[in-house]
């Protein structure tokens, strides 16, 4: 079961900023591409799931850091919601139904060890694949993402009435050039929570990620 702590608001140096942005509510957005080659080539020789890995590698980077696993907390004994913080967060993804053009929303639980991670994806996505809703029941513990293989892109956005504290992470159809293959990666998250210098660690964490995986799963540790 996951855990929470309560964030100590009078030693966190994130909030006055935090304070600002929950008065006046906005969401931080980046995109750009990321380097997969790597990731991709080890992916096809060995026949892994590309889709998996990538989620994998997302889910890795945001449970590494903090601003990533913030979320408002409440007790009776509480005059306000409280910030804390989970331990670990799980991705949410979606799997399209082609004769319907619809989707279903599934979670996998994130495990640091890729190969039991993509096991459980498999599974959980197959469950999905049986149903015509939009998705199963989750924790509350869970963060959004979203594939668009069909387009590579270079924004995209998400209107929301209230920012999200948990990220919304976006990745399109990757594109090959002469000698690289890439990916856009686009996050949005509450300004409350992260900074544009987040939303940047993020993108290059994540494709650091993907070549050390790329690397594993071909076997060059």
């Amino acid at each position: 079961m996951a855990e929470t702590r309560l964030i100590e608001m009078d030693r966190w140096p994130r909030a006055a900023h935090y304070r600002h942005f929950s008065e006046y509510p906005c969401a931080v957005s980046l995109t750009d591409e990321i380097d997969v080659t790597d990731l991709r080539l080890a992916c096809r020789a060995e026949g892994v799931s590309f889709t998996a890995a990538v989620l994998w590698c997302v889910a890795a980077t945001v449970n590494a850091h903090e601003e990533f696993r913030l979320t408002e907390l409440d007790s009776p004994e509480w005059d306000a919601p409280r910030l804390g913080v989970w331990d670990i967060v799980h991705p949410v993804f979606n799997v399209f139904h082609p004769e319907t053009e619809t989707y279903t929303a599934a979670y996998t639980l994130y495990d640091a060890d890729f190969p039991r991670f993509a096991e459980r994806m498999k599974e959980d996505a197959a469950r999905a694949e049986r149903l015509d809703g939009m998705g199963v029941p989750t924790p509350p513990n869970v963060f959004e993402t979203s594939a668009v293989p069909w387009r590579h892109f270079t924004a995209v956005g998400a209107e929301t009435g209230v920012p999200s504290l948990a990220p919304m992470v976006v990745w399109g159809g990757f594109r090959e050039t002469e000698s690289r293959i890439l990916l856009p990666l686009s996050i949005a998250v509450s300004h409350a929570a992260a900074d544009g210098f987040h939303l940047a660690r993020f993108l290059n964490e994540t494709e650091e990620r993907g070549r050390t995986l790329g690397r594993e799963i071909g076997g060059k540790r």
